[in-house]
């Protein structure tokens, strides 16, 4: 797929926010990343947001995996534009809201403890949004110390958001923007195991198809949907991980926190396998398989 100028001047301005000095110790380029405006990068611009497509932000959180930013950037991004109320879009472009979440796939909430506001998925698969005060957060133990996973029990009534059904769009774009920061991973440790990256590259391609088809989902068909985010969720895993056992066994040293953002972005959104299941369901056409 071949970008347009401004997608990859958005990514530019990702990528160089990214390397200012750190405002905070515990969230590094959250700041910088609010000035640029893509915290807000599918909130409306009536809200203060980019108002773009999903389709024009892969590069940009490509440039986000590369630099295993911590924090709930995907939660926020995707999830807390497309899920939650439009009275709350403003202050999340600004970067006053920070989403954390515990829906679909997810077993645990990433980073919750940086999040001012938290959706979960009560039994049922009703969603709701609320304060982390109104729920128990419990440290559960991660391999990636930039992406810190809590249980969530909610303690009070929250917001409600619908279902999980009504949110399958939404968590399937957030799937291809965990596979974009997956392939932004895998790029930088090729380079720097000095492998050649075609792994990297065809799931690219397969992530930029996903971003197109998801963002679109409404005039698609949902096993189309389905294939086309399982097969890219799938490539980007498989090509990260690639990449980072190739570091892994070169010994290369300071590139631990990259490996270990590899593993848990892995597992993000639903695994490797999870999303091999999936494309094969969907393919044989069982969608009381994929919908799992």
């Amino acid at each position: 797929m071949a970008y347009t100028d401004e997608q990859l001047g958005l990514a530019a301005q990702v990528r160089a926010a990214l390397l200012a000095p750190p405002a905070d110790a515990r969230l590094p380029g959250w700041d910088a990343l609010a000035a640029t405006g893509f915290l807000g990068c599918l909130v409306s611009p009536a809200s203060g947001g980019l108002g773009l497509r999903f389709a024009d932000t892969v590069p940009a959180f490509a440039e986000t995996g590369r630099a295993a930013l911590p924090g709930p950037l995907v939660e926020t991004c995707v999830l807390g534009a497309l899920l939650l109320p439009e009275c709350l879009h403003g202050p999340l472009a600004r970067g006053e809201l920070r989403v954390s979440a515990r829906v679909g796939d997810a077993v645990y909430a990433p980073d919750a403890d940086t999040a001012s506001l938290l959706v979960v998925e009560r039994p049922g698969g009703v969603l709701e949004a609320l304060p982390p005060s109104s729920a128990r957060l419990t440290p559960r133990p991660g391999l990636d110390p930039g992406r810190r996973l809590f249980s969530v029990a909610a303690e009070r009534p929250g917001l409600p958001l619908g279902t999980r059904v009504s949110a399958l769009p939404a968590l399937r774009i957030a799937t291809v923007a965990v596979a974009a920061q997956l392939v932004g991973l895998a790029r930088h440790l090729c380079a720097v195991a000095d492998i050649p990256p075609d792994a990297a590259e065809c799931a690219a391609s397969l992530v930029d198809d996903a971003a197109v088809v998801a963002g679109d989902h409404e005039s698609r068909t949902e096993g189309e949907v389905v294939r086309a985010v399982s097969a890219a969720k799938a490539a980007a895993g498989e090509a990260a991980a690639g990449a980072a056992h190739a570091i892994l066994r070169h010994g290369s040293r300071g590139h631990d926190l990259r490996v270990a953002r590899v593993w848990s972005l892995g597992s993000a959104y639903g695994d490797t396998g999870l999303h091999r299941a999936r494309l094969r369901a969907a393919r044989l056409g069982v969608p009381e398989l994929y919908r799992r």
